[in-house]
């Protein structure tokens, strides 16, 4: 089947003779897989992929100002109902889920739970609440739990979920929870899990748009990524779906 879907890729790029570039915004934290992916695409195909990687909040509200890209993946489903509603998405799908995690600097023993978070020595940074899709999981997570952001030594807040992997790495802030993809990604941190029954997994969807600048390619885009996109996803730390 993956044969035969190649193969239907490869004729339709010999007979149209593209040379057009896609654009794909993507969340910052599927950075990693979505460069991969985006490369062999474009081996395969010949047809570039330009990224533009993000918090989603930032690029979500690049598109509700005029901004268009030929595809999307934010990192929750939050911006995928929110260009469904503004006509904006054609069809979003579900490829992979983010995990929440908390993580601390190598060797460090500050924080095991996440009760810890509120102690006034733990220097902790978080995603903007606005920017990133981390931040919203955040809040959500801490309502869930009883815990008062207030309460908490949040001296940052980042933009994306790779700023806030960063900091830990570099021992600027104590501890910060990101997606588990971002800190098994990185190398360079200590994970502590959060526990399943009050974590608050989110899905990562793949958003087909209305009225993309390309759309012959953008649609080939589309069908490759519903194909190798699981195995990718999967090798670099996510929990992936199949279409």
């Amino acid at each position: 089947m993956k044969k035969i879907y190649l193969i239907l890729i490869f004729v339709l790029v010999a007979n149209s003779g593209f040379a057009a570039e896609l654009l794909v915004f993507s969340g910052a934290g599927m950075r990693v897989p979505m460069q991969e992916l985006g490369k062999k695409f474009s081996d395969e195909t010949g047809i570039d992929v330009a990224f533009d990687f993000d918090g989603s909040g930032r690029l979500g509200s690049k598109m509700l100002l005029g901004v268009k890209p030929d595809l999307f993946i934010p990192g929750s489903n939050k911006w995928a109902q929110r260009l469904k509603k503004e006509g904006l998405a054609e069809e979003c799908v579900a490829i992979a889920y983010h995990i929440p995690v908390i993580i601390t600097p190598k060797g460090s023993h500050k924080v095991q739970s996440l009760s810890d978070l509120t102690l006034p020595s733990v220097k902790l940074a978080l995603g903007d609440l606005k920017a990133a899709a981390i931040g919203r999981n955040n809040k959500r997570l801490f309502e869930k739990v009883g815990l008062d952001p207030a309460a908490m030594n949040i001296v940052a807040r980042g933009i994306n979920v790779k700023q806030l992997v960063s900091w830990v790495e570099t021992g600027s802030v104590d501890a910060s929870i990101v997606w588990a993809a971002d800190a098994f990604q990185s190398g360079q941190v200590e994970t502590i899990a959060i526990p399943p029954d009050v974590n608050q997994i989110d899905t990562i969807p793949f958003c087909r748009l209305k009225s993309p600048g390309h759309p012959v390619e953008a649609n080939l885009f589309w069908q490759y990524m519903l194909v190798e996109a699981p195995a990718v996803f999967s090798r670099h730390g996510f929990k992936a779906i199949k279409p």
